[in-house]
């Protein structure tokens, strides 16, 4: 067993919404962004906790993203690479020395996020300053299965603009990069704070591109492989 299975579901629900996408088609971003993860009012033990990513390393040039997750307890690590003109998003994952990649269409993408449930943004006046970016202030309001009302903050960026920002995440409607927020997931209630933003800087092409020895998989393949034996 690779572990239990309630840490496994939450592994699968990272495979699915791992990180923002950050594109633009007016003024692509090439560079890098550090958040650091953590999980405030969480319901999961402290054994999974130590198993969940605590940062995540986003590289983006023009209209592609790849974000990387990483924890230093973890057997696992976590790398989702998104195209925002064709909507398909292709993770890659390396478990107890096993390599897989799921591959997701844009159609598979939205049914995914239709089953999710939906939340209500409401746009204040407030801003902050994060890392010298002007950010203005959301309330996301999410009811979860059980009628019960989520209320978190979003502090986003427009100096960053683009069209097809978070294009794959229930926050899609955000237009611009998000510095600070909080996103549930199932039993996790996950928040992300930056540390850094590096523009202009060299990206190559390998970024973006899954090596030969990763074994391509579906999700529910995955799924069956987390509750099983590797």
């Amino acid at each position: 067993m690779f572990s239990q299975k309630s840490l496994s579901s939450v592994i699968l629900l990272f495979c699915l919404f791992l990180l923002p996408e950050i594109v633009s088609a007016q003024r692509p971003f090439r560079g890098q962004i550090t958040y650091t993860i953590t999980y405030p009012g969480s319901i999961i033990d402290l054994a999974e906790l130590q198993e969940l990513p605590d940062k995540a390393l986003i590289t983006t040039k023009n209209d592609r993203v790849r974000t990387e997750l990483t924890a230093e307890n973890a057997s696992l690590t976590q790398v989702k690479i998104a195209d925002a003109n064709t909507g398909e998003v292709t993770t890659k994952l390396e478990i107890l020395r096993e390599k897989y990649v799921i591959t997701r269409s844009r159609q598979e993408v939205q049914t995914a996020l239709q089953n999710m449930p939906q939340p209500e943004f409401e746009y204040t006046d407030r801003t902050r300053d994060i890392l010298g970016f002007t950010c203005r202030h959301v309330i996301a309001r999410v009811v979860d299965e059980d009628g019960n009302i989520h209320e978190s903050d979003i502090y986003y960026t427009d100096e960053i603009p683009g069209y097809a920002f978070n294009f794959d995440t229930p926050y899609n409607e955000i237009p611009g990069l998000m510095l600070e927020y909080e996103m549930r997931v199932g039993p996790l209630n996950i928040r992300y704070e930056a540390e850094s933003v590096r523009s202009r800087m060299f990206v190559g092409n390998r970024n973006f591109t899954v090596p030969r020895d990763y074994q391509v998989i579906t999700y529910e393949e995955l799924r069956q492989k987390l509750q099983g034996d590797f």
